[in-house]
């Protein structure tokens, strides 16, 4: 079950960051912030993860199960990056749209 929580928070947390690197680019600072507020938030919750799997894999000194936590890793952020890029273009309208002038 911590696995299953642990992917959430991953594309959770890709795709915080993929909506907070496409909201500096529009012209809306209320849409960046809230963006960032959310990315930063993730991140956190993502290290306590990343840093408790690790320490076990290492501590154990297990190769194998360090690879895995690193493909587990991409796998999943790299699912939320691309899943919330799709859905953004669809949703960024307006002063949202990325390149559109600062209001």
């Amino acid at each position: 079950m911590t696995w299953v929580l642990w992917a959430v928070v991953l594309m959770l947390q890709n795709a915080a960051f993929t909506w907070v690197s496409r909201a500096r680019n529009s012209g809306s600072v209320k849409w960046h912030g809230i963006a960032s507020i959310f990315s930063n938030g993730t991140w956190v919750l993502v290290q306590a993860f990343l840093i408790s799997r690790l320490w076990q894999a290492f501590d154990q000194d297990n190769l194998l199960r360090t690879l895995g936590i690193a493909i587990f890793y991409t796998v999943f952020t790299t699912i939320g990056a691309v899943v919330t890029h799709h859905y953004l273009l669809w949703f960024e309208k307006g002063d949202r749209r990325v390149g559109a002038r600062i209001t």
